[in-house]
């Protein structure tokens, strides 16, 4: 199987935010903390942030409201 090219990555991780019910601009600022703080690539980000969806990451992290209490 073909890498993903940066561009596919995008793409893939807007239909997952969509298929999640989780804001693309949420996990762009997180992708962007990745690349600026971290010195990570584009790519790597990208994927980062894409398996935080796969590993159920991101569906932990939405059981738990602001006040830190589970929903």
């Amino acid at each position: 199987m073909a890498e993903k090219t940066v561009d596919e990555l995008r793409v893939e991780l807007k239909a997952v935010c969509e298929k999640y019910d989780t804001r693309y601009s949420g996990m762009e600022y997180l992708v962007n903390y990745y690349i600026n703080s971290l010195k990570w690539t584009e790519k790597e980000a990208l994927e980062y942030a894409l398996r935080l969806f796969h590993d159920g990451t991101i569906s932990q992290i939405k059981l738990i409201g602001k006040n830190g209490k589970e929903l």
